[in-house]
C-alpha cells in the first residue's frame, strides 16, 4: 500500500543535481564476451569460449579488464551484477575494482588478486586462496586504503564475510553489488552475504574518492596456485541514465511461509520496480532493524535472520524510497514454534529439561542443539537456561 514517504531518502536533492549535471556516466552490460568493445585488457586477461579470463590455469600473474568507453559516476551510488566461476584450480582470486588511476591499471599478482597497489581504488575482492597473514577462509572483502595504493592486508578492509567452500567448484555463481551512499551489499546466488558501512565521499581524508568519475572493472591474481578464473556477463548502471523519476513500485513481499522454530534460518523477500537509487529499510514492530550478528539486509530487498530467536516473532513491514517517492508495504506476521517444547508434545516438562541438559552441557553451537539458543549467541549457557524457564514454568504451550 502506498503511505507516502516511508523513509527519508537524504540523497534526494544531491542525486538529482548530479544526473542533472553529470559529465561521465556508465550504463552498460554484457550478456557475453563474444565481443569485448568498450573494454581494455591488461596483463594476462583474455577471453575464453566467450567468457573474459582473467588468469589461466599454469600460469601466474595478474590480469585486469576496464570499461573504458566512459568513467562511471559513482558518489550517487550504482548497482552491478555478473556471473563468474573459478575453474581447474583456486588461484587467488579476483576483485570487482573501482578506481581513479589509469584505464590500463593492474596491480601485483598473487595474493594481491591484481588490484593490490593501485592507488585512489576500492576493491570487492573474492580472495579464495588462504594466506596466514589474511582472514582464515576464503572470503569476500572490501578493500581501500583512500588515495594511496590499495593493499589486500586485512588492515585495509572495512568488512569481510566468509564464501562457502563450494565456490571453486567451477559453478557460474550470480553476483550483485549495490552501493548506496552510506552502505555497500553483496549478494551471492540471490542472498545478501556482505554488508558494509561505506561512503566513498569520506574516503580521502573525510572528502570523496571519486570528486569526479571513476574506472569500474575487475582483476584477478595468481601465484604459485593457478586456476581460470572466469567472467560470464556483467552489468553495470550509476544511474546516470535516469531521465525521469519513477517511484518504487512493490511486485512481492513475503516472509518464511512457515514457523519456525528456534535456531532456524528465516528470509523475507522483497522485489520492487522503480529507478535508482533506491533505499531500504526491514522493521519490526515499525522500528528499523540494523544489521548485527544476526541480521543480514536490513537495508536491502532481502533479509535474513539467522538464527531465529523467540525475541523475533512479532510483525515486520518493509519500506523502499529514492528522491521522488517512498512506500510502506505491509505487514507480515511471524510467530514462532513452542521455543520450550524440545520433544514436541505441546507440553513444556521435565521432558523437556532432559533435552536442554545435553546442549546445555555441549555449550557451543553445533555441537549443542541450536533450539536451546534462546538469545541467538551461539552458545547455550546460563542465559539460555534462564530464558528456557518460564517456559518451564508455564507448562503448556500457548
Amino acid at each position: 500500500m502506498r503511505t507516502g514517504l516511508f523513509l527519508a531518502v537524504s540523497t534526494g536533492a544531491a542525486i538529482a543535481a548530479r544526473l542533472a549535471s553529470a559529465q561521465c556516466g556508465a550504463v552498460f552490460s554484457f550478456p557475453d564476451f563474444s565481443s569485448t568493445s568498450g573494454l581494455t585488457l591488461v596483463g594476462d586477461a583474455d577471453t575464453l569460449d566467450n567468457r573474459l579470463r582473467l588468469t589461466r590455469t599454469e600460469q601466474g600473474g595478474a590480469g585486469a579488464a576496464w570499461y573504458t568507453v566512459s568513467k562511471a559516476e559513482l558518489n550517487s551510488g550504482f548497482r552491478t551484477s555478473f556471473r563468474f566461476a573459478i575453474q581447474n584450480g583456486t588461484a587467488d582470486g579476483f576483485a570487482f575494482v573501482i578506481q581513479d588511476d589509469a584505464a590500463d591499471a593492474i596491480g601485483t599478482d598473487g595474493s594481491g588478486i591484481g588490484y593490490a597497489a593501485i592507488p585512489r581504488s576500492v576493491a570487492i575482492e573474492f580472495d579464495t586462496f588462504i594466506f596466514s597473514e589474511e582472514f582464515q577462509g576464503m572470503h569476500v572483502s572490501v578493500q581501500t586504503d583512500g588515495p594511496s595504493g590499495n593493499s589486500n592486508a586485512d588492515a585495509f578492509s572495512l568488512a569481510h564475510a566468509f564464501l562457502p567452500d563450494s565456490v571453486t567448484d567451477g559453478t557460474f555463481r550470480d553476483v550483485k553489488i549495490e552501493y548506496t551512499p552510506g552502505v555497500l551489499y553483496v549478494w551471492l546466488d540471490g542472498e545478501p552475504l556482505l554488508f558494509c558501512p561505506l561512503d566513498l565521499d569520506t574516503l580521502d581524508g573525510g572528502s570523496s574518492l571519486f570528486p569526479d568519475c571513476a574506472w569500474v572493472g575487475f582483476t584477478a591474481g595468481a601465484g604459485g596456485a593457478t586456476a581460470d578464473q572466469l567472467i560470464e556477463s556483467w552489468s553495470f548502471t550509476d544511474w546516470s541514465d535516469v531521465t525521469e523519476c519513477v517511484g518504487p513500485t512493490p511486485l512481492t513481499f513475503d516472509g518464511p511461509g512457515f514457523t519456525p522454530e528456534t535456531g532456524d534460518r528465516v528470509v523475507f523477500r522483497s522485489t520492487l520496480t522503480g529507478t535508482g537509487p533506491l533505499t531500504y529499510v526491514w522493521r519490526k514492530e515499525d522500528i528499523d532493524l540494523n544489521d548485527d550478528s544476526r541480521i543480514l539486509g536490513s537495508r536491502s530487498e532481502i533479509m535474513i535472520i539467522d538464527p531465529f530467536i523467540p525475541a523475533d516473532a512479532g510483525s515486520y513491514q518493509f519500506g523502499a524510497g529514492n528522491q521522488c517517492a517512498g512506500y510502506g508495504i505491509g505487514s507480515i506476521e511471524v510467530g514462532i514454534r513452542c521455543p520450550g517444547d524440545l520433544n514436541d508434545d505441546t507440553i513444556v516438562d521435565d521432558a523437556d529439561f532432559l533435552e536442554f541438559l545435553p546442549a546445555y552441557n555441549a555449550l557451543v553451537v553445533p555441537e549443542a542443539d541450536k533450539r536451546c539458543d534462546w538469545n541467538g549467541d551461539r552458545l547455550v549457557d546460563d542465559a539460555d537456561f534462564l530464558l528456557f524457564l518460564p517456559y518451564y514454568e508455564q507448562l503448556i504451550c500457548p
